[in-house]
């Protein structure tokens, strides 16, 4: 099979959790015998090390990521809307149709619709079948998160008429809103398969688009990688040994990495350490006050951006993860890779997470949004390392990547009948 994967962005410009499964996907894919190209939107193009391609579109380049083929789609050729919205540049869409026909694509995968609605309708127009995985509340939500503008959760986004009544800010409309609720019902109901990663999403998404059926496939782990780049460490406490902490994310406000470094301010002689790994995205205050909040204290690293052998191997060497994300994580790729490893977690009450760590005790979730709820499952556990000890035990088996891509090879499979 030819396969096309559209995702919002990619490697190497961008290196979050979505993309990382993208790759995952792809790969096991490639490794199957099947032709693999994604399509991906690059916000700055320099960033992507791409050539300039046969792609009809100004400024779309080509590029090769560890064996993967990308074309990239320069942010500028795009609604500037598309950020939030599923508006489309119609001459775009229409090169894109010319290019999937050439290419000879026998199915999509569209891995999220932000910045992409132009290629999702590529797709539909040249009749090409494609899968929908719901990575995150894009579609029914144009704050991505269902987090409404008072911060609070929201229950069911009612077809546009609640986004209306507790989200409305420019440059939205009641009109818009109702819109972009059947733009994106619309979207759903033409794609031939939709899944979720979590039964925590797919009941978000039954709420918002009523008899929707959404099949629930986890997003695997690759169990190899991460042996290779772990080895069994002692994580029993002794006397005298410092609890290593671990953050793994975007440093941007939903992540919630303040509030764990609020918490340590509130455990100032603690036998701790944290190391954060990922890199600084976007809100440069918000970056300015992490980096003020950890001043002073030895105990904290900052290590950057890394590649995947590096973090997992910093997993590897990890007590516990914190995952204090002020908005709800639709799985958590993380989370279960620290499973893999042996790690427990610390969670914000929001999301998959927190009933993962719940159905299993293995972990704990922690209130969202409280540094001195945090600091106290943290001075906890330092007080009680058995309970560390007893979430190890307890930890649960994630999906291989291989059985992942087993399941989506039926899906394809099914699809190109």
């Amino acid at each position: 099979m030819r396969i096309l994967i559209i995702i919002h962005q990619f490697f190497p410009e961008y290196a979050s959790g979505t993309e990382r499964v993208a790759l995952n996907i792809a790969r096991m894919a490639q490794r199957a015998g099947h032709y693999v190209r994604v399509l991906a939107c690059a916000v700055d193009p320099q960033k992507t090390g791409g050539i300039v391609t046969d792609v009809p579109i100004n400024g779309a380049l080509d590029a090769v990521y560890q064996g993967l083929p990308v074309t990239f789609i320069p942010r500028s050729a795009l609604p500037a809307t598309a950020d939030i919205s599923l508006d489309v540049d119609e001459e775009v869409v229409s090169k894109l149709v010319v290019w999937m026909q050439q290419e000879r694509f026998d199915v999509a995968h569209v891995m999220h619709t932000m910045r992409m609605g132009s290629a999702v309708l590529a797709a539909q127009r040249c009749k090409l079948p494609y899968v929908l995985t719901l990575t995150d509340f894009f579609l029914p939500c144009a704050r991505i998160n269902l987090i409404n503008l008072k911060s609070k959760s929201c229950v069911d986004p009612d077809e546009g008429r609640r986004c209306v009544k507790d989200c409305s800010t420019a440059p939205w409309t009641s009109h818009s809103y109702l819109g972009r609720f059947k733009q994106s019902q619309s979207l759903l109901q033409a794609a031939g398969a939709r899944v979720a990663p979590s039964e925590y999403v797919a009941e978000r998404y039954r709420e918002s688009f009523e008899q929707t059926d959404i099949q629930v496939i986890p997003h695997g782990v690759d169990f190899l990688a991460l042996g290779l780049a772990t080895a069994p460490v002692s994580r029993n406490l002794p006397s005298g040994r410092f609890l290593q902490l671990v953050f793994i994310g975007t440093i941007i406000p939903q992540k919630g990495l303040d509030i764990v470094l609020k918490a340590l301010a509130l455990l100032p002689g603690a036998p701790l350490r944290l190391k954060v790994i990922g890199g600084f995205h976007g809100n440069s205050a918000y970056h300015d006050e992490a980096k003020t909040l950890s001043a002073g204290d030895a105990r904290i690293e900052f290590t950057g951006s890394l590649e995947a052998s590096e973090v997992f191997k910093m997993i590897g060497e990890a007590d516990l993860l914190c995952l204090p994300s002020r908005v709800p994580e639709s799985f958590s790729l993380v989370l279960h890779e620290c499973a893999v490893a042996g790690v427990p977690a610390l969670v914000s009450t929001l999301g998959a997470p927190a009933r993962q760590v719940a159905a299993h005790d293995c972990g704990q979730a922690v209130e969202t949004g409280n540094p001195k709820a945090w600091a106290a499952a943290i001075s906890a556990l330092l007080d009680t390392p058995d309970t560390l000890k007893k979430w190890k035990r307890n930890l649960f088996l994630p999906l291989r990547i291989e059985e992942e891509a087993f399941f989506y090879g039926s899906i394809y499979q099914r699809l190109c009948k």
